[in-house]
């Protein structure tokens, strides 16, 4: 062997596992995402999120406790999203400060297989490999989403090494035991671990080498396909999409509307507005400006007919202000008055 070749071999780098966290809107992600971060492993974490909405909610909550994140832009889950992951990937693996292990929180709407596809591309076969894919499935939830969307939920399930069945503390025994079935019936012998805020050892969740991307590649039904419609200030409802579907059979179409205010929100108007949110909305999440505890930055999290208020820190040198994102079913809420809605809910409207 040549001095030139003895050289390369000793310098080359094994390539870096990565876990990908799926799962529908709610269902625990983040909250998995928090606890990989914080836990005490040993290992350098680098972080992709995929969350869409002009306020990447996800990423701003990570920031806290990670700096090598990577936050990705918003678009078709299916087709920009993966063009950026691969570069997002890339530009990570080769930092100079090389992460041991990636972990990628995907969207609520992104069925895994797409993002799995993505690591096939032999432009970086051994730079990376993939763990696992762990899927989370909202035990409260779950069993009562729309058919369209259950569908996703479904996908999202198939393509899971690990399964988190999260959230059991909110449901009884004979509804966890319907979710347990239901996920034995999409996905027989599936690996399912009952959780609470997604807390499980880092041996089960890091490491294990699960994931064998060739059977992706195998005949299988069509990965499903997702248009999500940013929803601009007038309510534009022009849904052209530009980009080739034809591997879908059919796609789920979701809109996504940013709500901003610099005034305080009265909290207990806000509060009544969130329980009373179309059931067409299956997430709502971002920040809040209180009357009540103006020096404190509040965290919204709305799942389904579940709506949470928590006190998160104070607002410090940033500019106090609400920031809240909505994900709904496409063409089924009317955000304009929505909005009129929440401006009411303002300090100065109900002086």
């Amino acid at each position: 062997m040549k001095k030139e070749e003895q050289t390369e071999s000793k310098v080359k780098l094994a390539p870096i596992p990565i876990t990908v966290i799926a799962g529908f809107l709610g269902a625990g992600k983040t909250t998995l995402l928090h606890h990989i971060l914080t836990a005490e492993h040993g290992r350098r974490i680098g972080v992709l999120v995929n969350d869409f909405g002009s306020i990447n909610v996800d990423a701003e909550l990570v920031t806290d406790v990670s700096d090598e994140m990577i936050s990705l832009a918003n678009g078709c889950i299916c087709c920009t999203i993966r063009m950026d992951l691969i570069q997002a990937v890339l530009q990570m693996a080769n930092n100079p400060e090389r992460p041991e292990h990636i972990v990628i929180e995907s969207s609520g709407v992104a069925d895994p297989a797409g993002i799995v596809k993505s690591f096939l591309d032999p432009e970086i076969w051994g730079m990376v490999q993939l763990d696992s894919v762990i899927s989370l499935v909202d035990a409260d939830q779950s069993l009562d989403l729309p058919y369209n969307e259950e569908r996703l939920a479904r996908a999202q399930v198939v393509g899971g090494d690990i399964i988190l069945l999260n959230k059991v503390d909110l449901v009884d025994a004979e509804k966890l035991a319907r979710v347990h079935a239901w996920i034995k019936n999409i996905k027989p012998g599936a690996k399912v671990f009952e959780t609470t805020q997604a807390r499980l050892p880092m041996e089960i969740l890091l490491g294990t080498g699960l994931t064998d991307p060739k059977r992706f590649e195998e005949k299988r039904e069509p990965e499903v396909g997702v248009h999500v419609h940013e929803v601009s200030e007038g309510h534009d409802h022009d849904h052209d999409h530009d980009h080739d579907h034809d591997d879908h059979a059919h796609e789920l179409l979701f809109d996504t509307w940013t709500y901003y205010s610099e005034e305080p929100l009265h909290m207990a108007f806000f509060q009544e507005l969130l329980y009373n949110l179309p059931s067409t909305v299956f997430r709502a999440k971002g920040f809040v400006y209180s009357m009540q505890e103006p020096q404190t930055r509040m965290v919204v999290q709305v799942v389904g007919r579940r709506a949470t208020i928590t006190a998160s820190r104070p607002w410090g040198d940033e500019k106090p202000q609400t920031r809240l994102v909505f994900i709904s079913e496409m063409d089924t809420v009317n955000y304009p008055v929505l909005k009129k809605v929440l401006d009411r809910c303002s300090a100065q409207e109900n002086a």
